[in-house]
């Protein structure tokens, strides 16, 4: 039966615990370009490539630069006339801090992971919108068919009621209401058609595909261990109290000993009255220093440690508040299924009065307003159906938008 596999199409199911149904043909993420709007994912790009960049330069930012130097002076004097050039190139690079150059390259890197989890995280929001966006059109086109159904149902209520009236079965009221009913049937029905379009504008906002040519994956349920293992926020947690920790080392390796190279080239020439010197010469040597005294400095370090301290309890509270919305959205879809079953014995039930009615209406005892009552009413049980269905998608996608490489 058609209708049946209608149905079956829309049926999407949630127990199976695995990533994505459509991962085994695309990955949604690898052709995120697809969807978004190019002018999106420019911004985008631009923002990896600017994080990168970033991150090499800090990574490097412990070497010193090496610096060079020209410096030219003419003395006017009443016994002596002297002009004096004097070039150099000079370096002193650190190559011991006490652990400060390690902990330096590590914060580089934490870092480097933080800005990456960061811009995932407004990649895969952007993709989300455009995924719900598809869906909310989708739900309302949905919805627009179902109340064109009702609509159908409340015009065959005023012929009905009308015949009762004039028979002098019913009064005036009856009659009224149901042409009321009609009307604001038809009201919202005109909502819902303006909202879809308002949704389609949404969706051409941030997308340049053709919104009736895309297929969104379709999400299956996930467990509540992979939902944490790959939350983006925990994640992002983690490499901020990477990053602190990191930070925390830094600033107490400033107080400890440096050790550094000092190398110099200095090439001089002075003219005194037409006398000639010219001078060259270099040196290489080690340099150690460390600060004597600092009045801040249990103060700097408690600062950065309670930021590492703070950035551990923000982790634990992350992984609660994702958890406390992964149960969330794991009972809403529970309650969606129940729908989903609700609507799927009511069609039944539909079925099974649709087909003695019918029988009935042949042996003429019903009238053909009973057969397209039930009719209509048949199909909001279907429509309704996949509308839930669609709401089970949604609820899916919120979790999934939030696990790294997801989308």
């Amino acid at each position: 039966m058609k209708l049946m596999k209608d149905l079956r199409d829309w049926r999407f199911p949630l127990k199976r615990l695995v990533s994505l149904v459509c991962l085994a043909t695309f990955s949604f993420a690898a052709q995120s370009d697809s969807f978004l709007s190019k002018l999106k994912q420019e911004q985008l790009d631009i923002n990896k490539k600017t994080n990168e960049l970033e991150s090499d330069n800090l990574q490097l930012d412990w070497i010193n630069t090496i610096n060079g130097s020209y410096t030219f002076v003419n003395s006017d004097q009443v016994v002596d006339d002297r002009e004096t050039g004097m070039f150099s190139v000079s370096l002193e690079q650190p190559i011991f801090k006490s652990g400060g150059i390690y902990f330096a390259i590590k914060y580089a890197s934490a870092n480097r992971e933080f800005l990456k989890l960061s811009t995932s995280l407004s990649e895969q929001t952007l993709i989300k919108s455009v995924i719900s966006s598809w869906y909310t059109i989708k739900k309302l086109e949905l919805q627009i068919k179902r109340q064109e159904a009702l609509i159908e149902n409340a015009k065959i209520d005023i012929v009905r009621k009308k015949e009762q009236y004039e028979s002098g079965f019913l009064d005036s009221s009856y009659l009224d209401n149901a042409i009321l009913s009609k009307s604001s049937l038809q009201k919202s029905l005109l909502d819902m058609q303006a909202s879809q379009h308002e949704q389609i504008m949404a969706f051409k906002a941030l997308s340049d595909a053709d919104y009736m040519a895309i297929e969104p994956p379709r999400f299956v349920m996930i467990t509540e261990e992979d939902f944490l293992q790959n939350s983006l926020a925990v994640q992002q947690k983690n490499a901020n109290s990477l990053r602190s920790e990191y930070l925390k080392k830094m600033t107490i390796s400033n107080y400890l000993p440096t050790v550094s190279l000092t190398a110099g080239y200095y090439d001089s020439r002075v003219d005194s009255n037409g006398n000639i010197e010219n001078d060259t010469y270099k040196n290489v040597g080690l340099k150690v220093s460390m600060p004597l005294f600092d009045i801040n400095i249990a103060r700097n370090i408690e600062i950065k440690r309670l930021a590492h301290l703070k950035s551990q309890i923000e982790i634990e509270d992350t992984k609660r508040s994702e958890l406390s919305e992964y149960l969330s959205a794991t009972k809403e879809i529970q309650l969606l299924q129940k729908k989903v079953e609700l609507a799927e014995q009511d069609y039944e039930l539909y079925a099974s009065l649709l087909h003695s009615t019918t029988e009935l209406y042949e042996a003429g005892e019903k009238t053909s307003f009973d057969v397209d009552t039930l009719k209509n009413s048949q199909e909001t049980m279907k429509y309704d159906k996949m509308i839930y269905e669609i709401e089970i998608q949604m609820a899916l996608l919120e979790l999934y938008a939030k696990m790294n490489a997801k989308l």
